[in-house]
């Protein structure tokens, strides 16, 4: 059997959820295939397995597991990050509004209790 035909066949194995090597459940990524298919983790190239790398994505993503390039991710996070640090300029906003009301709140106690003293 070629390098080739083993991996796709670690790849079906996979879709179904029944692996020989790994344990049951695991993702459906190049290193898992390659290590199904007993090659070393990174064996699976694309310069050489083009074909190979689009169905493990497709498989993947058959599945419900989120493929993301390592750049793809690094974008998502930059967003996630954006979106917190706006939440958190708007909680800090918010608090100082409250902080000012809650000051002149106190001011405006102190001076009607002066006016019911004298």
């Amino acid at each position: 059997m070629s390098a080739l035909n083993d991996y796709y066949a670690a790849l079906e194995r996979l879709k179904a959820n029944k692996p020989t090597i790994l344990p049951k459940g695991s993702a459906i990524n190049n290193d898992t295939v390659a290590l199904e298919a007993g090659r070393k983790r990174g064996s699976i190239k694309k310069s050489r397995h083009a074909a190979l790398i689009e169905a493990i994505e497709q498989a993947a993503q058959a599945v419900g597991q989120n493929v993301l390039s390592p750049a793809q991710q690094v974008v998502k996070a930059k967003i996630k990050t954006k979106a917190v640090k706006s939440d958190y300029e708007q909680l800090q906003e918010d608090y100082e509004k409250l902080l000012e009301k809650c000051t002149s709140l106190l001011v405006e106690n102190f001076e009607l209790r002066q006016k019911l003293v004298c």
